[in-house]
């Protein structure tokens, strides 16, 4: 009867055993569609008592308990490790860089009907126009409006780059716009993850490792990681129990069950604030500084060199001065044609020996009284420094009869210290020229000193470098992208082969433990009818 109760036990045990493979099949295939989930594999062993055995096959058979499940196997890979972090915060870092050129191209697609292309071709055309009618108020009015479209598109796309900029990293002074930049949603969820990895670590502290739990808390901790890894290039310590010790730039952020350091953001002008009133030079250049609050309140109040790489790094990035084409770079060279635009049309329209068409009783005749105020470009800010986003028209040109101030007509031989300064000149002598040329010259050629800021370029040539240097990037950066997508795709894939669900394996570990739970269950019937027997027998 004794060896009738072991049976019974052994085939009790069995059922559980069996009974706990089902389930991890049943999770498995339950989590087949799980981000990061590892397949799991019930491990089982031979249990035995400790009894005297010698050469009594009796006693042999006595000493056998059954089977036991020893522990529950994670699936994993080598590639599920820093390398592979390594690789998803350089994908996240170029992957943000493609998207702020891609936007940029965006803003010069000329077939598209941006840019500013059409707007300058505009501009020479109506010049050329003025050239064949320098007297007709219709061809300078239509001159007026090809430079107020000029300017008008540079604003526009000033405004645009200015947005772009602002909904990456703000302004520099707006604490609003700061919250409603993408480099703050990217901080917040940096800290979210942060503290969702302390409170992880403090589970796997408190889990015993080879359970089902213990490898499920460890799926959810390398999601985790890798969602973090895309953000920002942190040092990973694993630790034996699972746990985590995040660290960037050698400081500490997670240790155990605690969130050692968060980070906030502040505007460049508080940031710029700060460093003057505690004399540190202020060397960034960043519309947004993020500073790293320790738990203890101590503060660094400029951490963002720390972010070279992943999305936040990405963002800064691209919006801060470098030798690569962003957003501030273009900007910069929109600002720097619209100051040479300004400079090299103020300086023909009001340079010695240019005059304007004045009515005088009924008479048109030459003058260049208050030339200087009659600029073609100024600011629609009053600032003395011309950008494209504040360049417009001089308003005294387009009020009135301003438009018959523009000067048509230039003398190189013009003495304004002769008694009579126009009486001596021959209107055919060589030198003499129409002003309206010279200004069309512009298209093609560059010598005046005003075109020094472009480095001695025409205008037109000069945009066309920004759109090249932009196409490039653009290509550049697209390039660089796919072909770390394609490497973190190929980890991926291996790993997959390597962890993830395949319903056929586990269909037949279904069948295997379903056949043997069913075995069980009828070694343990027929072992419970046998003990009944007996007990009825009085046996």
């Amino acid at each position: 009867m004794a060896n009738l109760f072991s049976a019974l036990n052994m085939s009790s045990s069995a059922l559980k055993v069996h009974q706990a493979g089902i389930n991890i099949v049943s999770n498995n295939i339950s989590n087949m569609n799980t981000e990061g989930y590892h397949k799991q594999k019930l491990n089982l062993g031979t249990l035995t008592l400790d009894l005297p055995i010698g050469n009594n096959v009796y006693n042999q058979v006595k000493t056998s308990a059954g089977v036991e499940a020893i522990s529950v196997t994670r699936y994993t890979t080598n590639f599920i490790g820093s390398y592979y972090r390594d690789q998803l915060t350089d994908q996240a870092y170029l992957d943000q860089q493609k998207q702020a050129i891609s936007d940029l191209a965006e803003m010069f697609d000329e077939l598209g009907g941006n840019g500013l292309d059409s707007a300058l071709e505009g501009f020479y055309e109506a010049l050329d126009n003025l050239n064949q009618y320098p007297s007709d108020m219709s061809a300078r009015i239509n001159f007026l409006e090809a430079a107020g479209t000029l300017t008008n598109s540079m604003n526009h796309i000033s405004k645009k780059l200015e947005n772009m900029k602002n909904l990456g990293v703000g302004d520099g002074s707006s604490p609003e716009l700061l919250q409603q930049s993408e480099l703050n949603t990217s901080i917040n969820s940096l800290n979210d993850y942060l503290q969702q990895l302390a409170n992880l670590n403090k589970q796997l502290s408190n889990s015993n490792t080879g359970t089902l739990e213990n490898n499920n808390l460890l799926d959810r901790r390398d999601v985790l990681l890798n969602e973090i890894a895309k953000l920002a290039d942190f040092k990973t310590t694993i630790h034996d129990d699972g746990s985590v010790t995040l660290t960037l730039g050698g400081t500490k952020i997670v240790s155990g069950n605690k969130v050692l350091a968060t980070f906030d953001l502040q505007t460049a002008a508080k940031y710029d604030e700060y460093c003057q009133q505690n004399g540190i030079e202020n060397k960034n250049e960043c519309n947004a500084v993020v500073r790293l609050i320790k738990e203890n309140g101590s503060v660094i109040e400029n951490v963002n060199n720390r972010f070279d790489a992943g999305k936040i790094g990405g963002i800064i990035d691209a919006a801060t001065p470098g030798d690569g084409v962003n957003v501030y770079s273009v900007i910069e060279n929109l600002d720097t044609l619209a100051q040479t635009i300004a400079d090299v049309f103020n300086e023909l329209q009001t340079r010695e020996g240019a005059f304007y068409l004045e009515s005088v009783d009924g008479k048109v005749q030459l003058s260049n009284t208050d030339l200087e105020q009659y600029v073609i470009f100024t600011t629609n800010d009053g600032s003395a420094e011309v950008t494209a986003g504040n360049i417009c028209i001089n308003s005294l040109l387009t009020e009135g009869d301003g438009y018959n101030k523009i000067a048509a007509a230039y003398f190189e031989d013009y003495d304004p210290t002769a008694p009579d300064p126009l009486a001596n000149i021959d209107l055919n002598a060589v030198g003499n020229a129409n002003n309206i040329i010279a200004m069309i010259d512009t298209k093609t050629n560059a010598t005046s000193p005003a075109f020094d800021g472009i480095g001695n370029i025409p205008l037109s040539d000069y945009y066309s470098g920004i759109i090249s240097k932009v196409n490039a990037a653009l290509t550049s950066s697209t390039n660089a992208a796919d072909a770390q997508d394609a490497v973190v795709q190929s980890l991926d894939n291996k790993t997959a082969e390597q962890t993830s669900v395949d319903l056929n394996e586990e269909l037949t570990d279904l069948v295997k433990f379903q056949t043997a739970y069913s075995a069980s269950a009828r070694v343990f019937t027929t072992c419970n009818t046998l003990l009944d027997t007996l007990v009825n027998l009085g046996l």
